[in-house]
C-alpha cells in the first residue's frame, strides 16, 4: 500500500513498486528513493527520477551516511531553485520505498522531515506513523536518526561524534577489531593542524605525535568528596586502614575518542584488550 505521508511525500514497500501502477499518473510521482540492496523494477530507473541507497536493514548498517544525499534528492523533487537564488514549491512528488515499507525507508522519511522542518525524533516518527501504523526504524537507524539530530541535521563526516559512531558500528559488528583495523577511521595526526594554543602528546623516545588535543576526550577531576581523590592503604587481610594520602592534583591518564594511525598494528593483532607502554610527553 503506498502512503502519502506528507505533502508529496510517499511511502511504500517494493511490492507497490513493480510496475502493475502508473505511480505518476495515479499519484503524481516524479522522483523515487529505493533504500535496498539488490535489483529494483527496471521502470523506477527508466520512467522516474532515481536513487537507490544500497544498505541492510541492520542495526550496524550505516544509514546515516546518506542522509545528506538522501535529503537533496528529496529536495530536488519538492523544491525547485529559481535563477535568483529563490526556492519555490515544486510540482514533483517523491516515494521512499524499501522492501517492507517499515524500516529502512521510514528513516529515510524521517530524516527528511527533521532536516526540513526541524522536527524532532518523536515529531517525525508520529508524522510517518499516523499514516503508516507500521513504521518503526530498527534500533541501530534509531540511535543514527539521534546522532543526525545531535548534528543539527547535516552529517559531518569529518566531526568526531560521526567517527565515534563509526567505531561503535565497526566494533559491534565485528568485535574482534580486524575490519576496524583496516578501515579508513582512524586519525592521522601528522596530516592534522596544530591550533595556536593548542597542545599534543609525543612519544619520548621517537618523537612521534601520539595525539593532539582535538583528540583527547575531556573529563573532570574527582571532587574532593569522590573517593577517588584519596589512596587508602589497608593492613593486610584487614579492612583497618593504616594510612591516607591525596591523589595527585593533575591527571595521569589521558582517554582518546577514537582510534589513531599508529594503533593500527596493534589492532590488527586482535588483541583488543591489549595495553601500549609508552612515555608521553605534553607540549
Amino acid at each position: 500500500m503506498i502512503h502519502r505521508i506528507l505533502g508529496n511525500i510517499f511511502l511504500s514497500s517494493i511490492e507497490d513498486v513493480d510496475g502493475s501502477v502508473d505511480l505518476q499518473k495515479e499519484y503524481g510521482i516524479t522522483h523515487v528513493v529505493s533504500v535496498l540492496e539488490g535489483s529494483v523494477p527496471q521502470v523506477l530507473k527508466e520512467k522516474y527520477q532515481h536513487l537507490q541507497i544500497e544498505v541492510q536493514d541492520l542495526e550496524t548498517s550505516n544509514l546515516l551516511e546518506h542522509f545528506n544525499t538522501t535529503n537533496e534528492f528529496i529536495d530536488s523533487a519538492l523544491v525547485q531553485s529559481t535563477e535568483e537564488g529563490d526556492q519555490k514549491k515544486h510540482h514533483g512528488a517523491v516515494l521512499v520505498h524499501c522492501a517492507q515499507g517499515v524500516s529502512r525507508s521510514v528513516a529515510v522519511v524521517m530524516a527528511y522531515l527533521m532536516y526540513k522542518y526541524k522536527l524532532k525524533i518523536p515529531q517525525a516518527l508520529h508524522a510517518v506513523k499516523r499514516r503508516s501504523e507500521s513504521a518503526q526504524p530498527n534500533e541501530g537507524f534509531m540511535k543514527q536518526l539521534e546522532l543526525f539530530q545531535e548534528m543539527a541535521y547535516s552529517v559531518d563526516k569529518s566531526s568526531s561524534a560521526y567517527r565515534q559512531f563509526l567505531v561503535e558500528s565497526s566494533l559491534q559488528d565485528d568485535p574482534s577489531g580486524q575490519s576496524l583495523a583496516s578501515s579508513e577511521i582512524f586519525s592521522s595526526n601528522d596530516s592534522k593542524e596544530r591550533a595556536p594554543g593548542s597542545y599534543h602528546l609525543r612519544c619520548k623516545r621517537c618523537r612521534k605525535v601520539l595525539a593532539n588535543q582535538g583528540d583527547i576526550e575531556t573529563h573532570e577531576m574527582p571532587g574532593t568528596e569522590s573517593r577517588q581523590s584519596q589512596f587508602i592503604k589497608t593492613a593486610p587481610n584487614s579492612r583497618r586502614i593504616v594510612a591516607v594520602a591525596d591523589a595527585s592534583k593533575t591527571c595521569s591518564h589521558y582517554f582518546l575518542d577514537e582510534p589513531v594511525d599508529w594503533m593500527r598494528a596493534e589492532l590488527e593483532k586482535q588483541d583488543i584488550e591489549g595495553n601500549w607502554w609508552l612515555q608521553l610527553e605534553g607540549f
